[in-house]
């Protein structure tokens, strides 16, 4: 409901709506406490069900107006005017792993604050990121650690009537981490290397722009355990019960549930845009849209075959023009695992996928350009799972699937590319038979 909430108040210009979304999070947030754990790999020491620990925070990013890009003026001259000065706020979502020397992040936008509008030309807007950080030495209570990292950030750049232009960059990431008992705080930066890009003012005038490099973030999170509890039923010969009970019901192999959040990135860049409609851009990031999955897991293989469902919509709109990309995907994946360093479980394996896509086009508000598509596909998924034991009823997966061959033919003997990299960070899987064979009322004998 709250990733609802968001993907509906994100663009919204109403403060009444930043200002509800805001403080619904801000509850949330204030609320934790009352869930917290402490360092459990410090607790418990360094075994399976402390190698990962799950953390929840608050982050807002500062962006100075250290970009710029160029307006026309009154007397039809070129001026150049700063961009940025903004607060960045997400909800970020955490994997501590390595026993406290890695983690792996995702984050998720709230709408933006602007400070000093009168001051920024254009709308400038960073969103949620996905990447890890180092932490040299290893997060320790009451002591600071110093971190290093990389990100694949998101943000948008809008001018006058301009494209809403998306981009998907590589950041390095630098700060200090200081954790308390029960979470963590962090005073960091990001410096975004690739800043430089083209930005049509018109529909036949291109200009310099230069997004802003450099941005500040402060982030408390709190610790969350999820699995340490799996220690004491080991240590009193619960989960060898369990196992037996799953085995004599024939539940270590099972249906599964997942289900979260996605996103798309686009590798490759439209010869038919760049050609027709070079003002318009390309399809490079989309929205959050749902991964859902239905599959089945072999316990005996270690492999599982997902039925996987996912749909997005692409829009691009500048000075009149308007190129709508809708999607909807439905994929046969057979993936195997292999490894397992302490719960964290990689796989790999492919993809047969049934896409359907429309295309519309429309001019000054006439339609001229509606066509669907449909097409089977291949492609390559891979990522790893945060499993504690191989029974568990529950588990948490990342997803990367890449799509190299997707292209839908346009007039003129050119094509839109829909060439992409689907990330999913953070799918939960629900095993149905293990949940069943748990609750059943015949006790295990």
């Amino acid at each position: 409901m709250l990733l609802s909430l968001q993907n509906n108040f994100l663009f919204s210009k109403s403060a009444q709506a930043r200002q509800f979304i805001h403080f619904g999070w801000l509850v949330l947030f204030l609320l934790m406490p009352a869930c917290l754990t402490a360092q459990v790999y410090r607790a418990f020491g360094q075994n399976r069900y402390s190698f990962a620990q799950t953390t929840f925070g608050y982050e807002t990013e500062y962006t100075p107006a250290s970009g710029y890009s160029y307006f026309r003026n009154q007397q039809n001259q070129l001026e150049k005017k700063r961009i940025g000065n903004t607060l960045s706020p997400t909800i970020s979502i955490t994997g501590l792993h390595f026993w406290g020397h890695t983690e792996f992040f995702t984050s998720f936008s709230l709408p933006d604050i602007h400070l000093s509008r009168q001051k920024t030309s254009g709308e400038y807007q960073r969103f949620g990121s996905t990447g890890f950080k180092l932490f040299i030495p290893a997060v320790r209570i009451n002591k600071p650690s110093p971190y290093i990292g990389m990100s694949l950030a998101s943000f948008s750049y809008k001018q006058g009537d301009g494209v809403s232009m998306k981009r998907a960059d590589c950041s390095l990431l630098f700060g200090l981490t200081y954790s308390f008992r029960k979470g963590l705080l962090e005073i960091g930066g990001s410096y975004h290397y690739s800043n430089k890009q083209r930005y049509f003012i018109s529909r036949i005038e291109a200009v310099n722009l230069k997004i802003p490099a450099l941005s500040i973030s402060a982030d408390f999170k709190y610790f969350f355990d999820l699995s340490i509890n799996t220690l004491q039923r080991e240590k009193n010969g619960e989960l060898k019960k369990e196992y037996d009970l799953l085995k004599k019901r024939k539940s270590l192999s099972s249906f599964s549930i997942g289900l979260g959040p996605s996103y798309s990135f686009f590798t490759r860049r439209s010869d038919y845009n760049r050609k027709v409609n070079p003002y318009l851009d390309d399809h490079r990031v989309t929205n959050l849209y749902p991964d859902i999955g239905v599959g089945y897991y072999n316990y005996r293989l270690d492999a599982t075959v997902n039925f996987s469902w996912r749909s997005f919509r692409s829009k691009l709109s500048a000075f009149g023009k308007i190129q709508d990309v809708k999607r909807n995907s439905a994929g046969l994946e057979l993936y195997k695992f292999f490894g397992d360093y302490h719960g964290f479980v990689p796989f790999i394996g492919g993809i047969i996928s049934l896409e359907n896509f429309r295309v519309k086009e429309s001019d000054q508000g006439v339609l001229t350009f509606n066509r669907s598509y449909q097409l089977i596909t291949a492609g390559v998924i891979a990522g790893w799972d945060i499993r504690p034991t191989r029974t568990d009823w529950w588990g948490v997966r990342t997803n990367i699937r890449w799509f190299p061959f997707m292209k839908l033919d346009m007039p003129g003997n050119t094509s839109i590319s829909m060439q992409q990299v689907e990330l999913n960070f953070l799918q939960l899987i629900l095993y149905p038979n293990r949940i069943i064979a748990r609750t059943a009322k015949t006790k295990y004998r």
